[in-house]
């Protein structure tokens, strides 16, 4: 039997019933993306209270961020996800690229985007001389003429 959802419905428990709705994920797969029981998993629902880890969990995993997921931002009902939203699943060097990132103090963090940006900048500059040298845009456009 479902639990209707009411004004005396907690906000967390409002929240993540919308996005199980909106993404067909079940109360079990929150508790995975999250590591815990599917039994801790029912007391947010029934308590209206999580730890901030697994909020930050569920927030990252559905593109959502943690003042909506609380109720601090727009109103319950609403619904913030596009009809066509797909979770972003990172992988474990993604999640580890922004584990160690998060842990910078914030004026290394933009030092840090600039020489990513650089060093993305130079491979594409060396990649785009390669192909001069080695004359494969020619062949290219050769095929795309034929």
């Amino acid at each position: 039997m479902k639990k209707e959802i009411d004004e005396k419905t907690p906000p967390l428990a409002a929240r993540l019933h919308q996005l199980m709705k909106k993404t067909g994920v079940n109360k079990s797969a929150l508790a995975r993306i999250c590591g815990v029981t599917p039994q801790s998993a029912g007391k947010w629902f029934k308590n209206g209270s999580i730890s901030k880890e697994s909020a930050k969990k569920i927030a990252e995993a559905f593109g959502v961020s943690l003042s909506w997921l609380l109720g601090d931002e727009v109103d319950v009902g609403e619904v913030l996800l596009d009809d066509d939203f797909q979770p972003l699943v990172l992988t474990e060097r993604q999640k580890l690229l922004i584990t160690l990132f998060e842990r910078l103090p914030e004026s290394a963090k933009d030092n840090q985007i600039a020489a990513l940006q650089e060093m993305v900048k130079n491979y594409d500059s060396l990649f785009n001389e390669l192909l001069k040298n080695r004359k494969l845009d020619e062949i290219i456009q050769a095929k795309k003429e034929k």
